[in-house]
């Protein structure tokens, strides 16, 4: 894979559903892993690469989670093969 995939971070919502976008911009992942930081302007309920499912994935499962967050700032590893 080498293609321009949006990430984002978002606060919560209701429901267990994404809140507001904290942060939704187009990065460029390449196959195998990657360490992908942001900074958001307060603490993401979930984060996540292609949060809109755009893109064909078999497990969706591994493409968002609650990453590593340090006051705001939020760290997301995923494996893409």
């Amino acid at each position: 894979m080498d293609d321009f995939v949006e990430i984002g971070a978002f606060a919560a919502g209701e429901g267990g559903e994404p809140g507001a976008p904290l942060y939704l911009k187009p990065h460029r992942i390449r196959s195998g892993e990657q360490t992908i930081r942001i900074t958001v302007q307060r603490e993401p309920a979930r984060a996540g690469i292609d949060p809109h499912r755009k893109l064909i994935d078999r497990d969706r499962a591994d493409s968002r989670g609650r990453g590593e967050s340090t006051r705001g700032a939020l760290t997301n590893r995923t494996s893409i093969r």
